[in-house]
């Protein structure tokens, strides 16, 4: 005879076992993905505004590291904003990318930051640019007339402005022009008015945007003159670094606004990194090294 009491416990034996087994089976996959998610470290970068190289660069970087850090790319004003933003304690970024020049100047005149910032890649050069109108007669910054011509410059915070700052600290003779500030679209009309001689001092790639429609638009009304001057080579700094190099603004780039080519100065964007991000993230740091180092070879 059958046993109904056994039975009865045999069966909602296997209906629990039946039960409980795929309960776990579930569980699992979840909590891994749950553990992976924590485990991908968060890097905020700095940039500039959308569309600019920096910014275009970051998102290069967060597509190059997808998967292995997660990067969330900021749109900002530019170097200055950035070094501000990672200066801030707590910082509000991670790391940024900044023209070598804007790191010296903020040394020089926030004399109260304490800001440690590792310098990780040079990512690629930028060139001082300053073009005219053609009813300016120099073909050199030093000879033009401070009385007759105006300099525009992008406005505050810009690289552009930046770079003009740092030119008067290392040769005061620059104090003597006259400086606008405005947007880069009101720079443009500006000396393309032949109302007053003006010149536009514009820091850039070769050959991006602003410059390349200039040559190619506006290439019978403009040139480009030379902005080089011997004193903008000497280090500077509590670590005497030399920030600008002299350069060539080629022919081949400009035809209409420079036929013969041009001599200017050329600064480094660099990419800085915060030092408790690196301490707390070692792993994501030797990643975003190497898709650093892989996407500066593939600019090469």
């Amino acid at each position: 005879m059958w046993n109904k009491n056994l039975v009865r416990t045999s069966c909602w034996g296997t209906l629990l076992a039946l039960m409980v087994i795929p309960m776990v089976s579930m569980a699992e996959p979840a909590v891994a993905d749950a553990t992976a998610k924590e485990e991908l470290a968060r890097a905020r970068i700095c940039t500039a505004k959308a569309g600019n190289n920096y910014h275009q660069f970051g998102l290069k970087l967060k597509e190059r590291l997808k998967g292995l850090v997660d990067v969330e790319v900021l749109a900002t004003l530019g170097s200055w904003e950035n070094l501000e933003l990672i200066d801030d304690n707590p910082r509000r970024c991670d790391a940024i990318i900044a023209q070598e020049d804007a790191y010296t100047l903020y040394r020089f005149e926030k004399t109260k930051s304490d800001l440690t910032m590792d310098r990780t890649a040079t990512l690629f050069h930028e060139y001082a640019h300053l073009v005219c109108g053609r009813g300016v007669k120099a073909n050199s910054l030093a000879e033009l007339d401070p009385e007759s011509t105006e300099i525009v410059v992008n406005k505050y915070g810009s690289g552009s402005y930046i770079t003009w700052r740092l030119f008067r600290r290392l040769n005061p003779e620059h104090k003597k022009y006259k400086i606008l500030e405005k947007n880069v679209d009101e720079a443009m009309l500006r000396i393309l008015d032949m109302g007053r001689p003006a010149c536009f001092f514009y820091v850039s790639g070769i050959g991006g945007n602003t410059l390349g429609e200039a040559n190619s638009v506006f290439g019978d009304q403009l040139k480009l003159i030379s902005v080089h001057d011997p004193k903008q080579e000497r280090p500077v700094g509590s670590e005497k670094r030399q920030i600008y190099r002299s350069a060539q603004l080629p022919a081949a780039r400009y035809p209409k606004l420079a036929p013969k080519g041009v001599k200017t100065h050329s600064v480094s964007a660099v990419f800085f990194t915060s030092p408790e991000w690196k301490a707390r993230h070692p792993k994501a740091s030797q990643k975003l090294s190497s898709a650093l180092l892989s996407l500066i070879k593939e600019g090469r």
